[in-house]
C-alpha cells in the first residue's frame, strides 16, 4: 500500500519524545497568555474580539516556534548538515525552483557540507554512487516521494512515472512496456527518420541551394525542440505538430516548459494545492500546468477518435491495445491521458536537451567535432544510410559524445525523490527513518570528482576503452563512471525509451555532421556560462541550462554549410 505522508502534527510526534516536552510548553504558555489577557479583558482592557485574536496569534506563534525549533535540534535529520532555513522549511526548495537553479545548488551544497546534506525538513540529498544504487534499486524499501502526487492534481491520476504502489506502478510499467519492445520502435522509426530529413533540410535558408556558403544561424534549443516534438506527435498519436515547418503550434513548446516548471514548484509544497491556493502563489505556474493537461487531453482525445483508421503502429495505439495478463487490466481513459503527459514531456523535453548539449559542447571542442565528423563521414557512404542499426552502433565516439553532454548537462538535472518506508532504510550506513524524502541529485554526482575527474571537462573518451580506441581509459574507469552515470535514471525508475532516445539522437546529430559542416555563430555566445549570469554560471564553454524539473536552454546559435 502507498504510505500517506504524515501531516505536521503526526511529524512532531512520529519523531522521538521531545516533541511532547514542546507541546506541554506551548499549552503552558498559551494557559499563561489566556490567564493574562482574561485578567485584562475582565478589566476592561480588552474586548472579546482582541481577547479572542490575541489567544489566536499566540497559539499560531508557539506552534511556529515548536515547529522550527524542533526540527532545528531535535528531529531525527538534525545531525545532518545542510542551509539554516532548510532545516525547518520546504520554502527553500520552492525558492530555488523559482530561480530554475536546483541543479547548481545541489552541486553547491554537496561541494559545501559532504555526500549527505538535509536540504529540507524531512528531505536528504546524497551524492554517491552507493547511494545511487541503494535508492533506486527495484528491492529498495522506499517508494515515490508523495512530491509526485502533485501530478494527479491536474491529471486526475497517476501516470507511470509518478506512480507510488509498487504494484500498481509494476503494472503500468508493464502496460508501458509492451508499447516500447524493440519490435514496435523499429516499426515507428520511419516516423523519425521523416522528420529528420525535414529538420537537416531547415538548415538552410534554401534547401535547393547547395553552393559551399555559410548559411544563417539557427538557435538549436529551439529547432531540436521543434524536431523532437514532430516526431513525438507522429510516433505518440499519429499527429505530427508541424513545428519545423510552420508557427502555427510552436508554443506548446511554452506550454509544456511553463507546465512542468509549475509541476516542479508546487510539488515541494503540497499544502498549497489541499488549501487550493496554487492560483494565488504560483498563478502563472498552475495556468501553464493546466494548459499541459488540457493539450494532453486533446491529443488523447483525438487519437482514440481515430481508432482503427490509422494503422501504422504508434505508442498511443499500442498503450490503447495493451493488456496486462498479470492483473487482466487496461488503461483507463483517464490514464491514457496521464501516459500521453509523460510520453510528450519525455520523449521530447530530455532529448532535445542531450542533441543540443552534444552540438554545444562538439563546437567547443573543436578536435572532438573533428573526430566524430570524420568517424561519420568515414562510416556512412550516404546520408540515407545513417539510421538505427549496426552501422549506426559502431559510431562509438558519436556515442560517448552524446553520453558525455548528458553527463554534463543532463535533461534532468535534479533529483528523483523517495520516500522512505517503515519500518526505514539504511543508505551508505546511515539509518533514515520512514517518512523521509531522499535522493541523488543528477548534476551533482555527474560533477562528482571522485567518479569523474575534472568534471566540468568535456572529454567523450572518459566512457572508451584504452584497448579499442586511442585516448581511451581502463575498463575499471569506464566501470566506475558508469556506476555514477543516471540521466535515464537507474532500477525501477529507469527510463524505458532511452534506446530510441540514443538512436534518435545519434541519427539526427549523424545526419548533421555527414550532410554539413558545422560553426557557432560569429561572435556569438547564447549558451555559454558568463560572469553576467553569476558566479555558478561563468563557465563559458558550459552548457548553460535551467531545472525546470526537466532542464531549460537557448543555444547554440550554429551556422550550416553544405559539403
Amino acid at each position: 500500500m502507498v504510505a500517506k505522508s504524515p501531516t505536521y502534527f503526526k511529524q512532531l510526534n512520529s519523531y522521538r519524545g521531545s516533541s511532547a516536552v514542546f507541546w506541554a510548553l506551548s499549552f503552558g504558555y498559551v494557559a499563561t497568555l489566556m490567564y493574562r489577557r482574561r485578567s485584562e479583558h475582565r478589566a476592561g482592557l480588552l474586548s472579546e474580539a482582541g481577547f479572542a485574536l490575541s489567544l489566536l496569534w499566540a497559539e499560531f506563534c508557539f506552534y511556529c516556534a515548536t515547529v522550527i525549533v524542533y526540527r532545528i535540534w531535535f528531529h531525527p535529520l538534525a545531525k545532518y548538515p545542510g542551509p539554516f532555513l532548510a532545516k525547518f522549511s520546504d520554502w527553500y526548495s520552492v525558492y530555488h525552483c523559482f530561480l530554475e537553479d536546483r541543479h547548481i545548488d545541489f552541486y553547491k551544497l554537496h561541494c559545501k557540507y559532504g555526500p549527505i546534506v538535509r536540504y529540507g525538513p524531512h528531505r536528504i540529498a546524497m551524492n554517491s554512487n552507493t547511494a545511487l544504487r541503494e535508492i533506486y534499486h527495484v528491492r529498495a524499501n522506499c517508494q515515490k516521494s508523495q512530491f509526485f502526487t502533485v501530478f494527479s492534481h491536474f491529471f486526475k491520476v497517476q501516470m507511470v512515472m509518478t506512480t507510488l504502489d509498487h504494484k500498481e506502478h509494476a503494472f503500468k510499467r508493464r502496460i508501458a512496456s509492451e508499447a516500447l519492445t524493440a519490435k514496435a520502435l523499429k516499426e515507428m522509426e520511419a516516423g523519425v527518420v521523416r522528420n529528420v530529413n525535414v529538420f537537416c533540410d531547415k538548415m538552410l535558408d534554401d534547401p535547393n541551394d547547395k553552393t559551399k556558403e555559410w548559411n544563417s544561424a539557427r538557435n538549436m534549443s529551439r529547432w531540436c525542440g521543434w524536431l523532437v516534438n514532430d516526431i513525438m506527435g507522429d510516433i505518440t498519436f499519429h499527429r505530427n505538430w508541424k513545428m519545423l515547418s510552420s508557427e502555427e503550434n510552436r508554443d506548446i513548446l511554452e506550454i509544456l516548459n511553463q507546465g512542468v516548471g509549475g509541476l516542479n514548484m508546487m510539488g515541494h509544497m503540497p499544502g498549497i494545492l489541499d488549501l487550493k491556493l496554487d492560483k494565488i502563489f504560483f498563478r502563472g505556474a498552475t495556468e501553464g500546468t493546466y494548459k499541459y493537461e488540457r493539450l494532453t487531453e486533446d491529443q488523447t482525445n483525438w487519437r482514440i477518435e481515430q481508432g482503427e483508421k490509422i494503422q501504422e503502429r504508434d505508442i498511443f495505439g499500442s498503450l490503447m491495445a495493451a493488456h496486462d495478463t498479470e492483473t487482466n487490466r487496461s488503461l483507463t481513459r483517464e490514464e491514457l491521458i496521464a501516459e500521453a503527459g509523460l510520453f510528450i514531456i519525455a520523449g521530447s523535453d530530455t532529448t532535445g536537451s542531450a542533441i543540443s548539449a552534444t552540438l554545444f559542447y562538439l563546437l567547443h571542442y573543436p578536435e572532438c567535432y573533428d573526430i566524430v565528423q570524420r568517424e561519420v563521414r568515414e562510416k556512412f557512404s550516404a546520408v540515407e544510410d545513417i539510421h538505427g542499426g549496426d552501422q549506426l552502433t559502431q559510431c562509438q565516439y558519436l556515442h560517448a559524445c552524446i553520453t558525455e553532454a548528458m553527463r554534463l548537462s543532463p535533461g534532468v538535472g535534479g533529483i528523483l525523490l523517495r520516500e522512505v518506508m517503515q519500518p526505514g532504510m539504511r543508505v551508505d550506513g546511515h539509518f533514515f527513518p520512514a517518512g523521509t524524502d531522499i535522493g541523488v541529485a543528477n548534476y551533482a554526482i555527474h560533477h562528482n570528482t571522485d567518479y569523474f575527474p575534472e568534471p566540468f571537462v568535456f572529454r567523450p573518451t572518459r566512457w572508451l576503452l584504452a584497448s579499442q580506441y586511442s585516448g581511451g581509459v581502463s575498463a575499471a574507469e569506464v566501470k566506475l563512471a558508469n556506476s555514477a552515470y543516471a540521466p535515464f535514471s537507474v532500477g525501477r525508475a529507469n527510463c524505458l525509451g532511452q534506446n530510441l532516445a540514443y538512436t534518435e539522437m545519434m541519427t539526427i546529430i549523424g545526419k548533421l555532421m555527414f550532410m554539413y559542416d558545422l560553426r557557432i555563430q560569429p561572435g556569438s555566445t547564447l549558451g555559454e556560462g558568463s560572469e553576467k549570469l553569476g558566479k555558478d554560471r561563468a563557465r563559458k564553454e558550459e552548457f548553460q541550462t535551467w531545472d525546470r524539473f526537466v532542464s531549460h536552454h537557448e543555444g547554440p546559435m550554429i551556422e550550416f554549410r553544405p559539403r
